[in-house]
């Protein structure tokens, strides 16, 4: 049976020089047999809701998918239920127990998708989160802030502490994923767009860090869901305050204190890791 999945993103593959991990992912998913990708719902992050909804529908557009449910999301922190939330209550009622959801940016669709329906995350199977860091994140000569849990704090504690299980990939796991120019040979079967999308990003994020790769950040929870056994088991109590998460800081706390998450250390087998990348995207024609 196809593992049932939402991802909710702040996709900004499209615009110069702009991150593209959000848009991979997609991709990436698509290409999975094991996936049954329900919708998308989109929202600020990496760039305005304004940027973010349009590139995404321009991605499903160029891959034939628009049959995928795709709706626009939160534009700012604290944001009433916008219809991307309505959407994400509404299929998580309709499939208790069997959704996935992938947060891939700031969290507020989710918090708000609670409000429409108290029992919205008691409806989702997991969810897994790319988002915050241990202690502060250097990259090259860049100290880099965190973007996804810090942009949306009150969200961010109520999906932390959510009853369902939560799946953690916080910023320093993700530098195990680098993608760099090596990497952007192998998918040498996507359209010139797209491989000009990756090639920008490579060269931009050099540039920003003086690092001749950039990170896959989004693919970790996207590659969990089918691979969980590439990853350390590792329970940690969170006990981060809103205060902790204004700056995106997971603060781990001893046993009964907070609620207990999966955030793993460890990609356990890296080349393996890169592999199922690849032969996911090697089913998907990308102009």
């Amino acid at each position: 049976m196809k593992q049932r999945v939402l991802v909710d993103c702040d996709n900004t593959m499209g615009l110069p020089y702009w991150e593209v991990d959000d848009g991979l992912t997609l991709l990436y998913l698509l290409g999975r047999p094991d996936i049954e990708l329900l919708g998308v719902t989109t929202t600020f992050g990496n760039g305005t809701i304004e940027q973010v909804y349009p590139l995404t529908e321009e991605l499903l557009r160029d891959l034939g998918r628009e049959d995928i449910p795709l709706f626009k999301g939160e534009s700012r922190r604290g944001e009433p239920p916008t219809e991307a939330a309505r959407f994400l209550a509404a299929t998580a009622a309709a499939h208790p127990g069997e959704i996935t959801l992938l947060a891939l940016g700031p969290v507020g669709n989710l918090r708000a998708a609670a409000e429409l329906d108290p029992d919205f995350f008691r409806h989702l199977k997991q969810i897994a989160i790319m988002g915050g860091y241990l202690h502060p994140l250097r990259i090259g000569w860049r100290n880099l802030a965190e973007l996804n849990l810090s942009s949306d704090p009150e969200a961010a504690l109520a999906v932390l502490n959510a009853p369902c299980p939560i799946t953690l990939m916080n910023a320093h796991i993700c530098l195990q994923a680098g993608f760099g120019w090596s990497d952007l040979r192998r998918v040498g079967h996507w359209g010139p767009k797209t491989r000009r999308y990756i090639r920008n990003w490579l060269l931009g994020f050099g540039l920003h860090c003086g690092v001749p790769r950039f990170y896959l950040w989004d693919l970790l929870p996207a590659v969990y869901v089918s691979y969980p056994e590439l990853f350390d088991a590792n329970p940690v109590w969170v006990r981060s305050t809103l205060s902790d998460l204004r700056t995106g800081m997971i603060i781990p706390g001893s046993e009964g204190q907070g609620k207990c998450i999966t955030m793993p250390t460890q990609i356990l087998d890296r080349g393996r890791f890169k592999e199922v990348l690849f032969e996911a995207w090697r089913q998907v024609e990308a102009k």
